[in-house]
């Protein structure tokens, strides 16, 4: 019984390594990349077109959750469109859906997730929790900053900004900034006016 564990593992780094290759292959047709570039599992990733990602990206997708106590099979869809602009050490983590259109320009040590442990506080770790996944989307034409992070359930609005080091918990609308942890609308694009206008917020909220 081991020994069939054991090759069914050496059969899966190989069958990962090949599928990679093409990935890395394919991708280098489409685009432009940098050194140290990681990718696991690459079937389950699609790019439109040409991209750049800068060196230490990761763009990783789990389809299989396993622990002593937890054996949650996951179908994941990372979908990128063209000309994504990633500075450097971007890491996606997609494990449900995670959609990137076109014209988006990404930051340096971006962290991109749609999917957390659950909260049932009385399993012996965390990690015997079952995943819960849920959509992220991000609009053409989307501007995220330096160090920003982006959590499960949450849609950025096409040309909207996010400030650097914000942390998106919540969906954002189109042509909209927004900044902070949590990441909150600050300003507005009037596009009859061409012009970026402020919005009121609470400070108490």
């Amino acid at each position: 019984m081991k020994k069939m564990k054991l090759i069914n593992k050496v059969i899966n780094i190989l069958y990962n390594l090949k599928n990679k290759q093409k990935f890395l292959k394919r991708l280098t047709k489409l685009s432009v990349v940098q050194r140290s570039i990681e990718v696991r599992k690459p079937e389950y990733i699609n790019i439109n077109g040409d991209i750049y990602l800068g060196e230490n990206c990761k763009l990783l997708c789990w389809d299989l959750f396993e622990n002593e106590k937890n054996n949650q099979k996951l179908s994941p869809k990372l979908q990128i469109g063209k000309n994504l602009h990633a500075t450097r050490s971007l890491v996606i983590q997609c494990a449900g859906d995670i959609s990137i259109g076109d014209n988006v320009l990404i930051a340096s040590n971006v962290f991109i997730v749609d999917f957390n442990h659950g909260i049932n506080p009385m399993t012996d770790s965390y990690l015997d929790n079952p995943l819960d996944v849920s959509r992220v989307k991000i609009e053409n034409g989307v501007w995220i900053g330096n160090s920003v992070i982006i959590l499960p359930g949450v849609t950025i609005g096409r040309k909207s900004i996010i400030g650097a080091g914000s942390v998106v918990t919540k969906s954002i609308p189109e042509y909209s900034i927004a900044v902070g942890n949590p990441a909150k609308v600050i300003k507005q694009y009037d596009i009859k006016k061409q012009e970026w206008r402020f919005i009121r917020t609470d400070e108490s909220e």
